[in-house]
């Protein structure tokens, strides 16, 4: 074995790795410079002057489009209508009326006449009612919305008739009359019948109608219409013709040459 000749080949070895490894490192601190030109520059930033709560907020909801309730005065046929606007305007606005004595002071603010003169005294006074909003509406009720006014709808109910109105205008009051009722609908078909004008009823007296009182005014409405146009027709045809005044011509004078 040759150890001088395996000696020399040892110490090539060595110089070509120790070679291999200064260009390493050259390329390592080549790489570290291209590195540090092209890193990104970090901004530092500062914290917000007025930062965001960290607790969350509720929003409210507003309707731009929500009217105030129209004045009561006292007239009982008016009451409950005035009693669901409040209603309405409470349950869209909730967040404005905390409390009961609010709701209450909203009330009071749109009456008028006899109703506004029953709610001054307990205002004035500083009634206990008046910070209880049920007991207040309760007492509202008793005084303007009595009892009988189930008793005085089917009276007037009863008394109704079409007479020369359309059907729509004669069904929109039954409707309105028969809500405060809880009538069936075989009891409101006979009455809706007997209070039809006598026109209509001829017409209608051999068909079948529907046996539902919304499909029976839907059907009648159609055949009133046609009541109500061939009548329209009637009544221009037995219209005397507008004359028209009669046209006199002028001759022409013949230009006078001087």
């Amino acid at each position: 074995m040759d150890l001088a000749g395996t000696a020399q080949q040892f110490s090539g070895l060595e110089s070509r790795l120790e070679e291999q490894d200064h260009r390493l490192d050259q390329f390592a601190q080549a790489l570290q410079t291209l590195l540090t030109r092209t890193a990104p520059t970090q901004v530092e930033v500062s914290p917000p002057v007025n930062p965001l709560p960290s607790e969350p907020f509720s929003v409210s909801t507003s309707y731009p489009n929500l009217l105030p309730p129209v004045r009561y005065g006292g007239d009982p046929t008016a009451c409950r209508g005035f009693l669901n606007q409040i209603s309405i305007h409470f349950e869209l606005t909730p967040w404005s009326y905390p409390t009961d004595r609010a709701k209450i002071a909203f009330v009071i603010n749109h009456l008028t006449d006899k109703a506004l003169s029953w709610a001054n005294p307990l205002w004035d006074t500083d009634k206990p009612i008046v910070y209880n909003y049920r007991d207040f509406m309760s007492a509202f009720r008793r005084v303007f919305d009595p009892p009988g006014r189930k008793t005085n709808a089917a009276k007037s109910l009863l008394r109704l008739r079409q007479g020369a109105r359309s059907l729509g205008e004669y069904a929109l009051e039954f409707r309105s009359l028969a809500s405060e009722l809880n009538w069936n609908n075989e009891a409101l078909i006979v009455v809706f019948s007997e209070g039809l004008n006598d026109e209509l009823q001829d017409e209608i007296a051999a068909r079948d109608l529907p046996g539902d009182l919304e499909d029976l005014i839907t059907y009648l409405s159609f055949i009133d219409e046609r009541l109500r146009h061939r009548r329209l027709t009637k009544e221009r045809s037995k219209r005397p013709p507008v004359r028209q005044p009669p046209r006199f011509s002028v001759p022409l004078l013949p230009e006078s040459h001087s």
